[in-house]
């Protein structure tokens, strides 16, 4: 087991997508590229790329394709999802 996130076995979790909104803006910014030419590159539509940076759920896949894309970790997305009962 990677005991650095078996913490995410505890209890449910959640993805801060305002978090990860957050940080997508940051690296868009930081290469200076442009939602289309986003989309290109990660082969997901310029809409889907525009609710992730602005903190919107999107789907898995997608969500894996932007954290490759900017080169995040998806389980350090994680925070405690307080609406779901532990089991």
């Amino acid at each position: 087991m990677n005991r650095d996130y078996a913490h995410v076995l505890v209890r449910p979790q959640a993805i801060d997508w305002l978090s990860f909104g957050r940080a997508l803006q940051v690296e868009i910014r930081r290469r200076g590229l442009t939602l289309d030419q986003i989309a290109g590159e990660v082969r997901l539509s310029r809409a889907t790329i525009s609710r992730a940076s602005t903190g919107h759920e999107i789907g898995p896949v997608a969500l894996l394709k932007l954290c490759v894309w900017c080169d995040l970790n998806p389980f350090e997305l994680l925070r405690p999802d307080d609406r779901s009962p532990a089991e």
